[in-house]
């Protein structure tokens, strides 16, 4: 099972030659892992498929590599022009932004006061189990309602966590991962296992 080797000179993902020795080296590789039998069953096999996937992650690199000579420049020119786009641009956030606070305040007090109207125009059954007649005296007022450009967005703050039902609780997996990382292999509820990860390098 030897690996084939090619030379990596002249690889490019932009001059013609170039990119076609590129394509041609990785799929001369594709078709060489292709033929490899998928089965690890003695050392020497192991050490032999490591070996392979580690010059499969060498030519994945290598046009990494290549894609970094052309995109670092892009991604400079990008970073100047969103610099010179918050030069432009701050200037009229910190202008609206007193303007979005009003609007944000007005949109609140019609959701406070639409709040108190539904309950206040919400039937209430009297003692002796029937609703309780209209009071005549007191005007009819129909509930606000809110702007039509404005939508409610569902949110929550966790008042008393021991009330919250089982579904909602979250495991902390990174506190899990921090205690099996300083030795801890028993947590009360969990099941703590090893499994084998290999490194694939030459």
């Amino acid at each position: 099972m030897a690996t084939p080797s090619k030379t990596t000179t002249a690889l490019s993902l932009t001059e013609s030659p170039g990119r076609q020795l590129l394509e041609s080296s990785l799929n001369d590789y594709v078709a060489f892992l292709r033929r490899q039998p998928a089965f690890c069953g003695t050392p020497e096999q192991h050490q032999a498929l490591v070996k392979h996937v580690a010059q499969g992650n060498e030519l994945i690199k290598l046009v990494s590599a290549e894609r970094l000579k052309i995109t670092r420049q892009l991604d400079q020119q990008k970073h100047d022009w969103m610099a010179i786009e918050k030069q432009l641009t701050d200037p009229i956030v910190k202008a609206m932004q007193p303007l979005k606070d009003a609007v944000d305040h007005y949109n609140r007090e019609m959701l406070r006061v639409q709040e108190h109207q539904q309950a206040e125009l919400a039937p209430v059954d009297s003692t002796d189990g029937t609703k309780e007649s209209t009071d005549w005296l007191s005007p009819q007022i129909d509930a606000i309602s809110l702007p039509k450009n404005v939508k409610l967005d569902w949110r929550f703050d966790v008042v008393d966590v021991n009330q919250l039902p089982n579904g909602y609780w979250k495991i902390d997996e990174a506190a899990i991962k921090a205690a099996i990382a300083d030795g801890a292999r028993e947590i009360p509820g969990l099941r703590i296992y090893a499994e084998p990860v290999t490194t694939f390098r030459k």
